[in-house]
């Protein structure tokens, strides 16, 4: 199936999301199912391959995709919101960046590195975050509140509850301890290192036998 459901409200298209796995799962018919909606992928897909510009990142169930994504393409596609992803250094297992500071690393790990973790492991805090800045923007989505910070050049997003209440501008913190984050090179951008992943990729495409 290639994008069968690419012109669909989004109504329908959940809608019908939901009937076609059904029945794929009913006829038990092996089915090759193309989309650039992620969502679709990791909700209809007993595994998922991610490609860029034509080649393979990464292939593997949609449950190590979301925990230990390959590389920081990967990282940056799958999830909703996507993974964040923060340029920084690290030193002695703390990795710093602006209005970061995150103990409790690896210690083998040394210079420009990129951290990354979601917005759905971190936390509001009213004191001693590992990040504390100010907000950026403010998102009420019913089932929480989303929370995002301009951290250097990039945008991070923190979920809060659902009854949180903060100003852009305001100074939050926010609980990003070491053992959500996940470590990617500089500059291959492979992961080096992830702290609660259920598995650990393959080098090169995280595919498993």
């Amino acid at each position: 199936m290639d994008e069968p459901l690419s012109n669909l409200d989004a109504k329908l298209r959940v809608q019908t999301r939901t009937e076609l796995a059904e029945m794929q799962q009913r006829l038990g018919v092996t089915t090759v199912y193309v989309t650039h909606d992620q969502v679709e992928a990791m909700t209809m897909g007993h595994r998922v391959a991610v490609l860029k510009d034509g080649v393979l990142q990464q292939c593997d169930t949609p449950h190590t995709l979301y925990h230990s994504p390959a590389n920081r393409f990967v990282a940056g596609f799958i999830g909703s919101p996507a993974m964040n992803l923060v340029e920084g250094a690290i030193r002695h297992g703390v990795f710093e960046a602006p209005d970061t500071r995150i103990a409790g690393l690896p210690t083998r790990y040394s210079g420009p590195i990129t951290l990354g973790f979601r917005a759905e492991d971190a936390g509001i805090v009213d004191a001693g975050g590992q990040i504390a800045a100010p907000v950026y923007s403010v998102e009420l989505l019913g089932e929480a509140t989303m929370i995002s910070y301009r951290l250097g050049d990039g945008l991070v997003s923190v979920k809060g509850s659902k009854d949180y209440r903060t100003r852009i501008g305001e100074r939050v913190h926010a609980a990003v301890p070491a053992e959500i984050c996940h470590l990617f090179d500089k500059s291959t951008g492979r992961l080096v290192w992830a702290g609660n992943a259920p598995h650990r990729p393959v080098p090169g495409t995280g595919a498993t036998p």
